[in-house]
């Protein structure tokens, strides 16, 4: 027998006429389908609305996800974020699909802000591009060891003073 398994996952970011940003999470697979949208207001990137509806077969556990989103709204993308999810949608009354969505969300977020930066290091070549990654590592120190490419062995983090 052949067991079959698809899953989709798509995150995006559209900047809005009011300023805000509109963040749109969708999971779509053989068993579940979920939608998360989130509305970020600029500059605090504070989340001032949030929406979630499941479909298919969803967990008993979870069928509350359409109010308990809610308690996001008046968060701060920024320090402590995961833990903050994870006390408010987490736990045994929570629902661990939220804390990723919320979680991925906002890594869109921040994302939506870092890639024009990095898309300018692109055209630089070598001791330029190293240069300037390093010089973008100074002014955010929570990159440092954030992926492989920071890591503290990577040729990027040599003579870096993060602190």
């Amino acid at each position: 027998m052949t067991l079959r398994f698809l899953r989709n996952k798509v995150v995006e970011v559209s900047p809005q006429a009011d300023g805000r940003l509109a963040v749109s999470w969708r999971l779509t697979d053989d068993l579940l389908m979920a939608e998360v949208d989130i509305c970020v207001q600029l500059p605090d990137l504070e989340i001032v609305e949030a929406r979630a509806e499941l479909k298919r077969l969803v967990p008993r556990a979870w069928s509350q996800a359409g109010e308990l989103i809610q308690k996001i709204e008046g968060v701060r993308i920024g320090a402590g974020l995961r833990k903050i999810v994870q006390g408010l949608l987490g736990g045994t009354q929570g629902c661990p699909l939220l804390v990723h969505a919320v979680l991925e969300s906002a890594n869109a977020v921040i994302l939506h802000f870092t890639r024009p930066v990095l898309e300018n290091l692109e055209m630089l070549e070598g001791d330029e591009r190293l240069a300037g990654l390093r010089e973008m590592i100074k002014n955010n120190p929570r990159l440092v060891r954030s992926c492989v490419a920071f890591q503290d062995d990577s040729p990027i983090m040599q003579n870096v003073d993060s602190g």
